[in-house]
Formats: structure tokens, sequence, C-alpha cells
């Protein structure tokens, strides 16, 4: 599989020429035109995941994708199918394990909204934004990495439960070029502690795993 680096948490994974797409948006970047779509992943409602225009641009280039997300994201968007935790699909090749529920906390005790996270044929780790993931041993993690929900100790912790074999860093937007530098520094000890790759992927750039 093919994994490609959006804005933000913005990812596409192909395999045999069919794409899925997570969170796109756009703040500085344009999405280049994306063919191939079978499925568009929306992990929760917020809008530096969920932009609904983007959206529509995809959709209009692959009519027959489906748009996935959370109930309290579905009625920002025409025509979804609604997960939740504990549920599975097949789309176009990809098999989609999800898992978890609620958005990490900002203000302590307070849930922003639902969220879900996927797991990719078994291999591929995305998410959203929250923590909840805990099996051992996935091939590729994908980890916020900036947020008002976290801090890089968590996400540190993240990786050390986990301990996969390739962690790509997502979430980034918020982040400056120093600062930037400085949360990689502190992920990059994580994953040599936990025996993983650190991939710091940029707009559009790519690694096959």
């Amino acid at each position: 599989m093919e994994i490609t680096k959006l804005e933000h948490s913005g990812i596409v994974i192909e395999k045999d020429g069919k794409r899925i797409v997570f969170d796109p948006v756009e703040f500085n970047k344009t999405i280049p035109r994306l063919n191939n779509v079978v499925a568009v992943i929306i992990t929760h409602k917020h809008n530096d995941h969920l932009q609904i225009e983007v959206i529509k641009r995809i959709i209009r280039d692959n009519s027959d994708a489906k748009i996935i997300t959370t109930s309290d994201a579905a009625s920002f968007i025409d025509d979804p199918i609604i997960v939740k935790g504990g549920e599975s699909c097949e789309i176009g090749g990809f098999k989609l394990d999800f898992f978890g529920k609620d958005h990490a906390a900002i203000i302590p005790g307070q849930i922003p909204c639902e969220n879900i996270g996927v797991v990719v044929n078994g291999s591929i780790v995305n998410p959203g934004d929250s923590f909840d993931y805990s099996d051992v041993g996935a091939k590729v993690l994908f980890v916020p990495i900036s947020a008002p929900w976290l801090k890089t100790a968590e996400s540190m912790d993240f990786v050390d439960r986990v301990k996969p074999q390739i962690v790509i860093p997502v979430h980034d937007a918020l982040l400056s070029d120093l600062g930037k530098s400085i949360s990689d520094n502190w992920m990059k000890k994580a994953c040599d502690n936990a025996g993983a790759e650190y991939k710091d992927l940029s707009f559009g750039e790519n690694v096959v795993c």
C-alpha cells in the first residue's frame, strides 16, 4: 500500500489502483485531483478534519465513492455511512475496522464530539483525534503531534504503547517550522525507544508499506 500525506491529518492510502482518503482539508495547500477514490473517511466533525467543499470536489470526480463518518458529523454530509467502534466493512479491496468513540478532551471531563479510529487492512492505524488504540504491533501508526487536546509526552507514550514499525506524524498544521522541529526531535526519541521508524512526510510525499 502507498501512503501519501496531505495537509494536517489528511492522508491518501492506495492499493491496487484504488484509494481511500482520510480527513481531506485545505489551509495553505490545494489538494490535487484524486481519482479512483472508493471512500472518504471523516474521523470527526471539527473543521480541521471536515471541510464540505473539499469533500464535494472529491465526490464530483468519484461519484461512487462512499463517505464514512460518525453520527454527529453525518448531518453535515450528503448520504454518509455512519459507523461506530467495533464495526467493520470492506470497500474497494480495503478492510476497515473501526474503533473508539470519543474525541480526546480539551477541557478535562468534557467530550468535544464523537471520533472514529480506523485500522486499514489490519496494518495501518489512524486514531483520528484520540489515543484510544492499544493493540501492539501495528505496521503503520499515524500519530497526532500538536493540538489543544494533547501534549508531546502523550504522543510519545502512544508510540511506546503500540510499538508500531513505522510512525507517520499527523495533525501538524498548528506548528511553525521551529515548533515542528522540536516535536519531531521528541517523537524520534520515542520511535528509537520503541524500535519504530519515524517517517515525517511533507505535503504530497509518500511511502510504500
